[in-house]
């Protein structure tokens, strides 16, 4: 009953400590320094000096650094996109009751269309609407101040506090990935798969290729990390595949090289009957314990 509660709600599985202490300092230093900055260049009132769709966009570039909402251009084209939609909807459609669902409904087709969905858009598309007469006499400026100026300041902020710390990168793209191990079954997977399987899918998914590759490869050594824990390795034993037909076999244990990295630990062994009956090979103990149904033992 409680999976099924938090899998309705879509609970996050928690991160480390540290991650959401740099994403809690990054974030309000993202802020202190675009209110700030804004106030001096611009020398505008605090209502207009930064817009708070800037507060949701800062929870992704900090939060979620390496999500796809978080790209540079999903972030910068996304904010300046629906900007533009946002002012157009307010001087040309009139009621404000009309104009503020069709900014946000608009900017949200832009974004589709120019591959730039960044959910702060429709704040950003929504403030241009309902923001009061400061925001109206600006007009079209409103795309570039504070718009433009609270996107660029708080880019910047991103690009540099983020690459501070070895574990994030952003943009995203800086992000490099180490091999979590041998993975028998993921290794042939290549990025174009990821992708083409993303675009099949149909899905919004906050991910890049990389990192859906890398979480598979993570996933895939844990399942190697199971099987291996729960089997011993006997030498002058005999295993078989349990396959039927052609591919059945079994071979027998007749030397290995132990080595505390399952994927250099290495096994010799003789085929002792079945596919390839006679034959003599080795294998690492990861393939050999996924090739291993169960231990035989030989009729007396």
């Amino acid at each position: 009953m409680i999976k099924t509660v938090i899998g309705f709600l879509g609970i996050q599985s928690g991160v480390v400590f540290s991650e959401k202490m740099v994403a809690t300092l990054g974030g309000m230093l993202a802020i202190f320094f675009c209110f700030y900055t804004t106030l001096y260049f611009t020398g505008a009132t605090s209502s207009v000096a930064i817009l708070p769709s800037m507060g949701a966009s800062t929870v992704l570039l900090f939060a979620v650094p390496h999500g796809q909402l978080s790209t540079p251009w999903a972030f910068l084209a996304g904010n300046l996109i629906s900007a533009f939609v946002g002012v157009s909807c307010s001087q040309l459609i009139s009621p404000i009751t009309l104009a503020a669902p069709a900014a946000v409904a608009l900017s949200i087709l832009a974004m589709h269309f120019t591959r730039s969905l960044h959910p702060p858009g429709g704040a950003t598309a929504l403030a241009a609407v309902i923001g009061g007469p400061s925001i109206y006499e600006l007009g079209y400026w409103y795309v570039l101040t504070p718009t433009l100026i609270n996107c660029c300041i708080l880019f910047f902020v991103a690009l540099v506090f983020n690459n501070l710390f070895s574990w994030r990168r952003y943009p995203q793209s800086f992000m490099r990935y180490q091999s979590a191990g041998y993975h028998p079954d993921t290794r042939s997977i290549k990025m174009q798969h990821i992708h083409e399987a993303i675009k099949r899918s149909e899905l919004v998914i906050d991910a890049s290729d990389e990192q859906i590759k890398h979480i598979v490869d993570i996933a895939d050594a844990i399942y190697h990390e199971e099987l291996i824990a729960g089997f011993v390795l006997e030498p002058g034993a005999f295993y078989t595949n349990g396959e039927p037909g052609r591919n059945w076999s079994v071979r027998q244990v007749i030397d290995h090289r132990a080595h505390k990295d399952p994927s250099l630990y290495l096994i010799v062994y003789r085929v002792v009957d079945g596919d390839r009956k006679g034959t003599t090979d080795s294998c690492t103990l990861h393939e050999f314990v996924e090739w291993a149904e169960e231990k035989m033992r030989p009729k007396s």
